[in-house]
């Protein structure tokens, strides 16, 4: 029996995608004979709570915590900043979302001065906080790794990010232990399409990366994309170090799901299951819906949209907008345990995926997409060309359209209520391939990694 040491910050009861890749990589490679310790932060540490998710850790597995020095920097400044985003008053003109007061020269001036103001911060935020804001966890992690691998023998470090720091207290740990590292990046660090670092902290990171690579014996990511990104800035390492191990769904998971609640639906029923910020707007598919009301294509009494998860103050004033004017149609929840959300996507006639366009989003999924292909529902998905829209296509389970193309989503949205309506069944899931991105054979995939390693 080989003894594993998994280093994940996200971990239950911590909620987010994040924990659900480690948890069940952890639950299966304890099924399939490994000793498993699990060495996370203190329950008490800031972030979203999900204790739903303590049941999902299986009998066997030792969780060890240590503790954190909370870095509360970035959220006091953030609520000064962000302070009057949620409150903006809008309105509507040619179907375009403004501010009252957009157009005035005030408004604009004070607007360009936070937008500096923010992009200064973040500069001395990000050097401060190397290698990001969880580095209050890592002498602790490092002392309790230490203790946990003389105890219990450890053979094998595999460490997750993000955050990232969990990747230097494997580096840390294997260059003092004759153990073997997997390293497995669920986002990319170096060359991060949805982070703006400057010069200095994107060159610092190069440097950390190159570290943790060199070091690690195996490296890990979710997309072919992103490996490549690897395979092109370590042209000296083994191309067999690295593999691709995407996100998944866990057939236990909707063991006890209805799917077909949504069947006699009186409305035809769209949800977003996920958080809403930055770039991932919802401003296309709501502008979409309206015109296909005020075109009378859509009856705006068969048809509802839920936002499931916490919505970003960038985009809470187009929600509000769309919600004002639509109140019975637009509906919003914050983050629910993920128990409650597998439940509002069997309430769901159609799962609603949002990728903006941009460098490297070619290589990503989401952790949703995986939930949603194994529920069969349609996916409306507002994705450019890329890993999602190639695994939509190849199970066969929904619609798709360019993120830019505000006629392309419309016809994907009346598509999908047409089949409502008329009771049809276009997309017909093929479940022999979506079977592949199991939990329990995604985590053979990392056995099979495991065993590799001399």
């Amino acid at each position: 029996m080989k003894n594993i040491l998994m280093i994940a910050y996200y971990y239950p009861p911590k909620g987010g995608a994040g924990v659900q890749r480690t948890t069940k990589f952890a639950n299966y490679l304890n099924k399939l004979g490994y000793n498993v310790n699990v060495l996370t932060v203190k329950e008490e540490a800031k972030g979203i709570v999900d204790k739903s998710l303590n049941k999902d850790i299986s009998e066997g597995i030792d969780v060890y915590r240590s503790d954190i020095k909370e870095i509360n920097l970035m959220s006091n400044m953030l609520n000064v900043l962000n302070k009057k985003n949620s409150n903006n008053n809008i309105s509507a003109k040619d179907n375009n979302i403004t501010t009252v007061d957009k157009n005035s020269l005030n408004t604009k001036m004070k607007k360009t001065i936070k937008n500096i103001c923010k992009s200064m911060f973040f500069n001395v935020y990000n050097m401060m906080c190397i290698p990001d804001d969880k580095k209050g966890w890592i002498d602790f992690a490092v002392d309790e790794g230490r203790k946990i691998i003389k105890c219990k023998k450890i053979d094998f470090i595999f460490t997750t990010s993000g955050p990232y720091s969990s990747h230097i207290i494997g580096y840390k740990l294997a260059k003092e232990f004759p153990v073997k590292w997997i390293a497995d990046f669920r986002d990319p660090w170096v060359n991060n399409p949805f982070v703006n670092n400057n010069f200095v902290v994107e060159s610092i990171y190069k440097k950390l990366e190159k570290k943790v690579v060199q070091k690690a014996d195996k490296v890990i990511s979710v997309s072919q994309p992103i490996v490549n990104e690897f395979l092109i800035r370590y042209k000296n390492e083994d191309r067999d170090k690295f593999h691709v191990i995407t996100n998944g769904y866990d057939e236990k998971d909707f063991k006890d799901l209805n799917l077909d609640l949504a069947y006699n639906n009186e409305k035809f029923s769209i949800l977003y299951n996920g958080t809403l910020y930055g770039k991932r707007s919802p401003k296309k598919i709501l502008e979409s819906i309206d015109n296909l009301i005020e075109t009378k294509k859509i009856d705006k009494n068969k048809i509802q949209i839920k936002f499931l998860g916490q919505i970003g103050n960038e985009h809470k004033g187009i929600v509000n907008y769309y919600k004002d004017k639509y109140p019975d149609i637009i509906k919003n929840q914050s983050y629910v345990p993920h128990e409650e959300s597998l439940k509002e996507l069997s309430r769901a006639n159609s799962v609603l995926l949002i990728i903006d366009e941009g460098k490297g989003s070619e290589g990503i999924y989401t952790g949703k997409i995986f939930e949603y292909i194994r529920t069969g529902k349609p996916i409306l998905g507002i994705v450019p060309d890329g890993v999602a829209k190639e695994l939509i296509y190849d199970t066969n389970t929904g619609y798709t359209a360019y993120p830019s193309k505000q006629d392309e989503i419309q016809k994907m949205i009346h598509s999908a209520y047409r089949d409502f309506i008329n009771k049809s069944n276009f997309i017909k899931p093929d479940f022999d391939k979506i079977k592949q991105y199991s939990r329990e054979n995604l985590t053979k995939k990392l056995v099979d990694i495991i065993e590799q390693i001399k």
